[in-house]
């Protein structure tokens, strides 16, 4: 016991803690990833993996393939073993399995110039986060988070561009689980590429779709809709889900794939409550978006967001969980809503119906 005048800390001890007895390496780590993103980013942009891929096995052989010099290659292959990129076999550099199938640019699965893309925006958004916080409010933000991409026609291009490589394998994959049959027209929010209408027509007969986002990125739809012959099927043109007169009153399916934690509760209740008055009885909402698990403890990509909300003094953003999707969709008079892991750690799928 304590004694008199004195008080006693006591600390919990977490059951099971990993990092009992453990080094500061873990911490260290953490500190030091922004290092690992950067040379990530420094590869891809040469385009090392993939000059990789067409056999390029050694520094000088790289670097006459990416066009950089010598010694650059020779210290980027080495930064990229270190990271478990890449590796050597009998002598000749080879990449690991998953960078392989994701970072080589003919691959189908290619992803890498959204990772680029990403890690060049939101470097300098987290750049001197910790002084970000300090006068954060709840005064409300003068422009959402990412609306200056798009102003500029390049960068929306280049965004949508990526945003397509990134996501229509996840696209097709939705569309194995989601029965897209049930439906006729298909109103789409905020659907950058068109990639998640373009796999639904690609997998289910009678589905058509209207497509809307932001004006210069409308274009660069249209150009992906063509390459895959979808054109009698996938409308696109431009739209806002916070304009009632977005909503037309002839789809029975609406979504909004990705576009929602970028948005405050309130936006986003008036979204949910614009496309209730727009669907038929019956007619079905799909959100798919960054999701908290049911502890709000994780995971990690989502909390990330989350966290990053926190701009110039404002929260510009918010990422639910779970329930708390399935509580806007019944706040605002949908039935049956229902949440699942559409990836794994990353992105939710929820549903719901107008009675």
């Amino acid at each position: 016991m304590s004694k008199s005048g004195n008080t006693e800390r006591t600390t919990r001890a977490v059951p099971d803690d990993p990092t009992t007895g453990s080094s500061s390496e873990r911490l260290n780590e953490l500190a030091m990833s922004f290092k690992k993103s950067q040379a990530l980013s420094a590869a891809l942009e040469c385009d090392l993996f993939s000059a990789i891929a067409a056999g390029a096995g050694t520094p000088e052989e790289v670097a006459s393939k990416c066009g950089i010099d010598r010694e650059v290659a020779d210290r980027l292959m080495i930064i990229c073993k270190a990271m478990d990129l890449i590796a050597d076999v009998d002598g000749r550099a080879v990449n690991l399995d998953d960078v392989e199938r994701f970072f080589v640019k003919d691959k189908p699965t290619f992803f890498g110039d959204f990772l680029r893309f990403t890690i060049g925006a939101e470097y300098d958004e987290w750049l001197g986060f910790a002084e970000n916080i300090k006068d954060a409010s709840s005064a409300p933000p003068p422009s959402k988070l990412y609306e200056g991409d798009l102003h500029d026609p390049e960068r929306a291009r280049a965004f949508t561009t990526a945003g397509y490589n990134s996501s229509i394998a996840l696209a097709h994959r939705l569309a194995k689980r989601f029965d897209y049959s049930r439906f006729t027209r298909w109103l789409d929010f905020a659907g950058g590429s068109g990639c998640y209408a373009i796999a639904a027509c690609e997998r289910h007969d009678g589905i058509n779709v209207i497509v809307k986002d932001h004006p210069n990125v409308i274009p660069v739809t249209r150009e992906f809709v063509a390459q895959h012959g979808l054109e009698s099927r996938i409308d696109a043109e431009p739209g806002d889900f916070l304009k009632p007169e977005d909503y037309p009153n002839d789809c029975d399916l609406i979504s909004f794939i990705t576009p929602l934690h970028w948005y405050l509760e309130d936006d986003v209740m008036t979204a949910l409550g614009y496309a209730y008055d727009a669907l038929p009885s019956g007619g079905g909402i799909l959100i798919v978006g960054y999701m908290l698990n049911e502890e709000r403890s994780g995971p990690l990509d989502p909390v990330f967001y989350h966290v990053q909300a926190i701009r110039e003094g404002h929260f510009t953003g918010h990422v639910p969980s779970g329930p708390e999707y399935c509580a806007y969709l019944e706040r605002a008079g949908f039935v049956d809503a229902e949440y699942d892991w559409l990836l794994a750690n990353r992105l939710g799928q929820v549903f719901a119906r107008k009675p």
